[in-house]
């Protein structure tokens, strides 16, 4: 608040108050918005966050700017734009507006809208109160408490926002809505400042809701028709023809007039609403408003109207007196979103039935059944307000109108409660009476998935006496139940029913698991269940399967939730209950009395939902289910398969019993519809590497094996029902699943003409089906044929059909998935010799609508990766291969290399979406996510770096940029494909006979190549330095390391050691970073270690050179060194090794090492020396027959003499084959032996004499005055000087005249050179040499 002066209140509301305030030292009014946090739920501050996170995105002169927010200990402030006046405030003085204002006003509010719709954010409470009017008149739309920003894959919404005067048919009717409800209230707004009234108004909240749906607007007459066409477009019932973007945009009403902001590209937005979608996510937004859609025929809000109506005429009629109602407002209870469920079922009390199973079309697609869905309908409560003193008055939000739980209402009229109770609050579960049907039929209605709020089960389940009262009635319904009492049987449903909601509610996973092990549920149902089929008495009872159709209801809710997953104890209590469940079904389905199939079906679903829950969720449960399932229980899979491949299925259960047909057709065929499905569940192999694939794969096995037993009757009956619309997508699953496990089966189809001519039907779309299950079924069968392909190596028939057919739907088809699939069948034809012409100008649009199609719409088993990858390498090889030595350029800088980074990238969870390849930053800190491998293989993955390698050859110099750029997602990406947790996940999906073990090292390889492009190619320094910069920023040194000692063997870790050594040349920041990583890591130092002793030259060569860098660099890594390079253990003794190495290269490197490690005077030198034989070893390289050994070792020696520690004795031995270097062919050899003596001169006492013997002084000083480089004769000086403090060699010197000699070579090098500089250095060495001579010459 130090920022701020605040002057005058302006305003105030449930929300807090508003001050009009001016920023210090300025003359910037603005407006403060207090919102105090005391008395807030976490919802509301979290709702709170995310409307100053939308405002703060926003940037619009016709949306109100937030300029700042901060939180004091109790309260949040909100500064915004300061705006003069409310448009609802003049329609309050002036009662309308004159046309051409209303159309001044309508381009400001589009324009608004369209910027706001272009960022997928709907406002869902546009009215005119959240209306503001700033300087000038200008429009400022507020108030984003109800904003929602949608993410690229929401479609529709469902939870109800807003105010019932402005509300879309399609909210009030509770149905999914998007951006076109914001659109209707706009149009609201409009009608109501030229008119003085809203296009639908009355006094009564139902009346309200029966004219948005159903009536027509009323046009006043003075409307002009341009105003009149552009009202009616944007007021269209039928949101799908309501008038949108683009269209809006060019409407005579508004065109020209309206101010476009669009900044999707530079935020990097995908699909703004204002763009028309594809035809494939146009199909994806039906698919999600279907499954969204209430099942109920009727809106709740309409069925409470007239329950309430009925109940205000019923009052009337008996002469009950209350206060006067004058207008009913409504209020809105946010739930969750809304999800589908089943048809709502309404039994009398004491009579409530459970929903019948689903159709294996709603199992198919994960329909979570009647007792499934973790969502509600929003609840309507009705309120009598005061009179309005405003005859049209507008009615105020929801939220801000009718305080929620916690909050005080003001003083009003008592209100009579109703008799019938309509939430769950009405319950007192201290003091009311549980037992009774009515208050059991009202806890099924309240905790019904269509009609409950989260807070009903939340409070229920932590309610104890709750519990112990479900608990209470379970177990005495139970017992009369087994006794063959009916009155058991009505107690025992509506506490079954209760259960199975709040099961379906999944609203709380450790409440609810809490409930189910205070409950032992489902295990005692099952148990109850059990006895009651070993139960003569209670199994003659008419409602038996009645009862034993709901116990399996409530234990498929349990088995369809995720309450049993939670803790190790439940995890076994799940896994028990499904061994009972597995050991009841036979008896289950071979109930005789079960005339409806209806315990048959719900057996059956459960049985499907139970493998799908183990399959996503659960794979240590469901590898000992498999196994129990194929070893245990063979009874099942045969009565699954007899099922499956009969038109009247019939299963033999534990009595031997045969389950008699049934007589009505279509029944049977519903029930081997339900079996078949429950088959494919069974086999069906799951698209993750997960613990159930092998089990799964085995059971598989066994059903192919039982298909193709006899004369194969069984699968020919199977196969002749792949033309069945309702079954044979699963029987594709079957037939999929049994080709993976069993070669024999492969044979068998590939040779069947019956199935061939059934999958050209599938392919063509001939099998009459909706179109939805169409495209899945032909989908299902081009990964067959794709299979089949695999397995059989390509012989089959008809396969040029399908490559037409493939080709086809890859050009024409808008669905991701089934493009994806018939390109990956392509890659597998293309593979086995089959001929396939890729056409680029065909193929690309498909790729790129592939690339940025939602991760939802990708195919569920690699058909998008075939196109994406196969398909786009093969295509870029034809449009920018080679071609007659010719490149064609440009794909580094096309769309398609940006959009395939970003699938990528997206597909690893690699920072946000929509980073570019240059300029916009991911961002960092965001942890791996668990990988889904059915968006990108592993393969799938080395594909791509292919593709990838493939440009950088063709275009370095366009993509090296790329690479500099920091947190570019191209560098990203790479960072995240060398990651250690990325490459365990990886090599995860290698293990087991199947696997490649030389996948993971191609893909670090493959990385390490992109990383490499920088050092091969002619590289400006600057450009290079970023590079380096980026790399070392990203810690790809440190990968590098990890992926060397944990996924690479010895002989693929070149290329990476190459790499690092390069980066650590390059950056000495990546030094530090490296050392740090090795020296925390005792993997790393055993793999550096061992590289030191193998057999690769170049592995050991470019170590050496790594560490010799190191080396040079920082005497701080010296302990690091010493770890690696070791001390006095004889076992363990590398640089010795080295220096006797058969390479001369190595000998080389090693020698250089040394020379660098005895730079520095620490205690280095002495562990050296403590290594026996090193120094000799060392010595011997000086006689090294290869010329690069004898300047390293030179260099070396050298340093070693500079130190007084170093053993003069041993060091003499250097002296004759340094005196013999001076003559050298290499220069630097030559001045790396003249140091090296004059270092061996600081040992003079010693080696004095040693040094005259080898004629050291006569050779140096010849070697001063003589050599043709200034560089050698100067450290022949340099020696000189030093080995003339001995009074021995001074003798020696004087009596080779050397006085007169380096006299005059100093005259000479003072003389001016070729360049016109002397030598000076030169010529003072030599007269400091004379000087040390005079004395002793004049005695």
């Amino acid at each position: 608040m130090e920022k701020y002066h605040v002057l005058e209140m302006i305003g105030e509301g449930s929300f807090g108050r508003v001050y009009k305030g001016r920023r210090k030292y300025s003359a910037q009014v603005v407006a403060l918005k207090f919102i105090p946090k005391v008395g807030r739920s976490e919802k509301e501050l979290k709702n709170l966050q995310r409307e100053i996170e939308i405002m703060r995105g926003l940037h619009h002169p016709n949306i109100i700017q937030m300029l700042d927010s901060f939180e004091t200990d109790k309260e949040v402030v909100v500064v915004t734009d300061y705006a003069e006046g409310e448009l609802f405030q003049i329609l309050e003085d002036d009662g309308s507006l004159p046309e051409d204002q209303v159309q001044t006003i309508a381009a400001q509010l589009v324009s608004a809208l369209y910027y706001l719709h272009s960022h997928r954010i709907l406002h869902r409470d546009m009215k005119p109160q959240n209306i503001l009017l700033g300087k000038g008149g200008v429009i400022k739309l507020c108030d984003f408490g109800f904003a929602r920003a949608m993410s690229i894959h929401t479609m529709v919404l469902t939870s109800i926002k807003g105010t019932p005067l402005y509300m879309s048919p399609e909210l009030v009717e509770e149905r999914p809505y998007d951006h076109t409800a914001d659109l209707w209230s706009v149009g609201c707004i409009l009608y109501e400042l030229f008119v003085g009234t809203p296009p639908f108004y009355t006094s009564s909240i139902f009346q309200l809701v029966s004219l948005i749906v159903k009536d027509p607007v009323k046009w006043p007459k003075a409307i002009s028709p341009v105003f009149k066409s552009f009202l009616q477009g944007l007021l269209m019932k039928d949101p799908r023809q309501r008038l949108s973007w683009p269209e809006l945009l060019s409407h005579p009403f508004i065109a020209g007039r309206v101010t476009v902001i669009d900044d999707t590209e530079e935020h990097g937005i995908s699909n703004p609403f204002t763009s028309k979608l594809s035809p494939e996510l146009q199909a994806l937004k039906e698919q999600q408003a279907h499954s969204l859609a209430p099942r109920s025929g009727q809106s709740r809000i309409l069925r409470k109207a007239r329950q309430k109506m009925a109940e205000e005429a019923r009052k009337k009629v008996e002469g009950s007196v209350g206060s006067p109602w004058l207008g009913p407002t409504v209020r809105v209870k946010e739930g969750t979103e809304m999800g589908p469920t089943g048809e709502e079922s309404r039994a009398a009390p004491g009579k409530a039935a459970l929903g019948e199973g689903e159709p294996p079309a709603a199992a198919k697609e994960k329909n979570p059944g009647i007792l499934q869905g973790g969502s509600s309908v929003a609840e309507w409560e009705l309120e009598e307000p005061p009179p309005s003193a405003r005859e049209h008055s507008i009615t105020r939000d929801y939220e801000q109108e009718f305080p929620g739980p916690g909050t005080f209402l003001e003083p009003g009229p008592v209100r009579a409660e109703p008799r019938g109770r309509h939430s769950i609050e009405a319950v007192d579960l201290e003091s009311e009476e549980l037992e009774s049907d009515e208050e059991w039929q009202h806890l099924i209605e309240a905790t019904e998935p269509s009609a409950m709020q989260l807070s009903a089960p939340l409070s229920l389940l932590r309610d104890s006496a709750f519990r112990q009262r479900v608990r209470a009635r379970l177990a005495d319904s139970s017992q009369q139940v087994l006794e063959g009492m009916l009155e058991g049987a009505s107690h025992l449903r509506p506490a079954l029913r209760v259960v199975g909601n709040l099961l379906a509610t999944q609203c709380d996973s450790e409440l609810l698991d809490h409930f189910c092990r205070e409950l032992d549920m489902p295990l005692s149902l099952l148990c109850l269940a059990k006895q009651i089929l070993e139960s003569g008495n209670t199994k003659q009872q008419p409602w038996c399967i009645v009862v034993l159709a709901d116990l399996i209801m409530v234990t498929t809710a349990y088995f369809s939730s995720e309450c049993g997953l939670q803790q190790k104890g439940s995890l076994q209590a799940f896994q028990e209950s499904a061994g009972h469940f597995l050991a009841l079904l036979p008896e289950l389905l071979a109930q005789s009395a079960d005339s409806e199939m209806r315990l048959c079906q719900q057996s059956l679903l459960c049985f499907t939902l139970l493998c799908e829950s183990l399959d996503a969720r659960c794979p240590s449960v469901s590898a000992p289910f498999y196994a129990s399932l194929r070893e245990k229980h063979q009874p099942v899979l045969n009565g699954l398969l007899q099922g499956s491949t009969l038109e009247q299925p019939a299963l033999q259960g534990s009595g031997g019993a045969v389950m008699e047909a049934k007589s009505a057709h279509d029944q049977s065929q519903h029930v081997a519809d339900l079996f078949t499905a429950a088959l494919a569940a069974a086999c069906s192999i799951p698209l993750g590497r997960n613990g159930c694939r092998e089990a799964k794969q085995q059971v598989a096995q066994e059903v192919a094996e039982k298909l193709m037993e006899g004369e194969s009757q069984q699968l020919r009956r199977l196969l002749g029902k792949l033309k069945h619309p309702s079954c044979s997508l699963n029987v594709l699953k079957i037939l999929y699943a049994g080709c993976h496990a069993s070669p024999s089966l492969c044979q068998h189809l590939g040779r069947s003409q019956r199935m061939w001519g059934s999958l050209m039907q599938l392919l063509k779309g001939k099998v009459p089906m909706v179109d939805v299950a169409q495209g899945a079924a032909c989908e299902a069968s081009m990964h067959l044929v794709a299979l089949l392909i695999l397995q059989l190596q390509g012989s089959l028939p008809r396969l040029e059909e399908v490559v037409i057919l493939a080709m086809d739907i890859i050009t024409r088809s808008p669905v991701v998935s089934l493009v994806g699939a018939a390109a990956f069948l392509l890659t597998q034809l293309s593979q086995h010799g089959v001929t396939t012409a890729l056409k680029g100008e065909e193929i690309l649009p498909a790729v790129m609508n592939a690339l940025t199609a939602p991760a939802e719409v990708w195919d569920r088993d690699r058909g998008v990766e075939g196109l994406c990858w196969h398909t786009t390498v093969e295509v870029c090889r034809q449009r920018w291969g080679q071609r007659g030595g010719d490149v064609e350029r440009g794909f580094a800088a096309s769309e398609l290399w940006s959009v395939v980074w970003q699938s990528v990238a997206a597909v690893l969870h690699v920072g946000s979406e929509n980073a570019a390849l240059e300029g916009d930053s991911l961002g960092a800190g965001h942890p791996m996510a668990e990988l889904d491998w059915n968006l990108l293989s592993p393969q799938g993955t080395l594909l791509f770096l292919s593709l990838a390698l493939f440009v950088f050859t063709c275009e370095s110099h366009h993509c090296l940029p790329q690479l500099a750029q920091p947190c570019s997602v191209l560098m990203e990406t790479l960072k995240t494909l060398l990651s250690p947790s990325f490459l365990a996940n990886l090599a995860q999906t290698q293990v087991g006979e199947n696997g490649d073990p030389e996948l993971v090292p191609a893909v670090v390889l493959q990385a390490c190549q992109l990383l490499c492009f920088p050092f091969a190619v002619d590289v400006d320094e600057d450009t290079l330095a970023s590079i380096t910069k980026v790399v070392r920023d990203s810690q790809i040194p440190v990968h590098l390391l990890q992926a060397c000692c944990h996924h690479l063997p010895l002989s693929d870790t070149e290329l990476p050691m190459s790499l690092l050594c390069h980066l650590v040349v390059s950056d000495e920041q990546v030094i530090d970073q490296a050392v740090r990583e090795a020296a925390a890591s005792e993997h790393v130092i055993a793999f550096l270690t061992t590289v030191l002793f193998s057999d690769n030259r170049t592995l050991t060569a470019d170590l050496l050179s790594l560490l010799t860098h190191v080396a040079r660099v920082c005497a701080e890594h010296l302990p690091f060194l010493q770890r690696i390079l070791g001390g006095s253990d004889m076992a363990y003794q590398p640089l010795t090794h080295l220096l006797g190495h058969w390479e001369h290269t190595i000998r080389a490197k090693t020698c250089h090492l040394l020379g660098n490690l005895l730079r520095h005077n620490h205690s280095f030198p002495q562990a050296l020396q403590s290594q026996l034989g090193l120094l000799e070893s060392l010595l011997e390289c000086l006689a090294d027959q290869d010329e690069n050994v004898r300047k390293a070792a030179s260099f070396a020696v050298g340093n070693a003499a500079y130190h007084k520690s170093s053993p003069a004795e041993t060091l003499g031995r250097a002296i004759p084959r340094l005196t013999r270097l001076l003559s050298d062919a290499q220069t630097k050899t030559r001045c790396n032996a003249a140091s090296a003596l004059g270092n061996l001169g600081r040992h003079s006492p010693e080696l004095g004499n040693l040094l005259i013997q080898s004629k050291a002084p006569h050779i140096l000083l010849e070697v001063a005055c003589r050599d043709p480089q200034a560089s050698v004769r100067e450290g022949a000086l340099v020696a000189l000087r030093a080995i003339s403090q001995h009074p021995g060699i001074q003798q020696v010197l004087l009596s080779l005249r050397a006085s007169e000699k380096l006299a005059a070579l100093a005259s000479r090098d003072s003389q001016p050179t070729a360049g016109g500089s002397p030598r000076p250095s030169s010529t003072r060495l030599c007269k400091k040499l004379i000087q040390l001579l005079a004395p002793v010459h004049s005695t």
